[in-house]
């Protein structure tokens, strides 16, 4: 699924080309992936509009398009592309941009676990946690998270109402090198280690924006290309392999329903 960092890409590539550039056409191909709007609406309020921002909020990507707003979550399998050649499995193209200026941005879906949502105003998302590559992220208000909840670290991660936008693989990524056990407690996580743990929220984050995020599956930048941060991983996928602290073989297990990579060693 993308995380932070993949949706990130998409909207930093989509608005670097398409900002202030009208859609003069909108197809839907799949209806369904349409979660509170008819496509004949959809289609309706963007056409003719001027793309105003592209942002995102967690794993959300949002559009301002005139006075609509679209929000996409991109599943398992989304992605856009540019040209309709650059897409992996073109039979899936869900939905196309056609801009006046004769470039297009085309919606690839395979698994269709995309969802996509048209509002009036700006959503608000008061579900989503603080946004971990914002000013609103400190360190005092990690620790304070950490002291309310009672739960182990890697839960405390991936629930998006503690932290916007971090999903397996960074979760995987941040405790190795926070040497912290994905089993410990909220609660048991010392000052120190919560330093540490702050700053490689951020410091795993941003290096995988700058990666242009993780390709392990689906993921392709809109411009077709893989991310480069899969290189750059330490643990995550990695069951068996030494780690690259200490030589122990990485272990995996499944923590609340979801594979967990980590040394048994760097964190006991």
């Amino acid at each position: 699924m993308p995380e932070l960092p993949e949706v990130e890409t998409i909207a930093r590539q989509i608005r670097a080309v398409f900002l202030e550039k009208t859609i003069v056409k909108v197809a839907v191909n799949t209806p369904r992936l349409l979660k509170n709007v008819s496509a004949t609406e959809f289609v309706r309020r963007l056409e003719g509009q001027p793309l105003r921002e592209v942002t995102r909020r967690g794993k959300f990507l949002l559009w301002q398009g005139g006075t609509a707003y679209p929000v996409f979550h991109l599943g398992m399998s989304g992605n856009f592309f540019r040209r309709r050649e650059q897409a992996t499995h073109p039979e899936h193209i869900h939905l196309e941009f056609h801009f006046a200026d004769g470039q297009t941005l085309f919606y690839q879906d395979v698994r269709k676990f995309g969802k996509i949502w048209l509002y009036e105003e700006p959503p608000k998302f008061p579900e989503l946690g603080v946004e971990p590559l914002s000013e609103n992220f400190s360190l005092n208000n990690l620790k304070k998270l950490l002291n309310l909840k009672n739960m182990n670290m890697k839960a405390f991660l991936m629930d998006q109402s503690n932290i916007a936008g971090i999903g397996n693989i960074y979760a995987n990524e941040i405790l190795f090198l926070s040497r912290i056990s994905p089993f410990r407690k909220t609660r048991e996580i010392t000052e120190k280690e919560a330093e540490v743990f702050f700053r490689e929220i951020r410091s795993v984050l941003e290096r995988a924006v700058r990666n242009f995020g993780t390709t392990y599956s689906d993921f392709r930048t809109v411009e077709g290309s893989d991310g480069q941060n899969q290189f750059f991983l330490q643990v995550y996928q990695k069951a068996g392999e030494p780690c690259p602290v200490c030589g122990t073989p990485i272990e995996k297990a499944v923590l609340n329903s979801r594979s967990t990579f980590y040394c048994p060693k760097c964190q006991r």
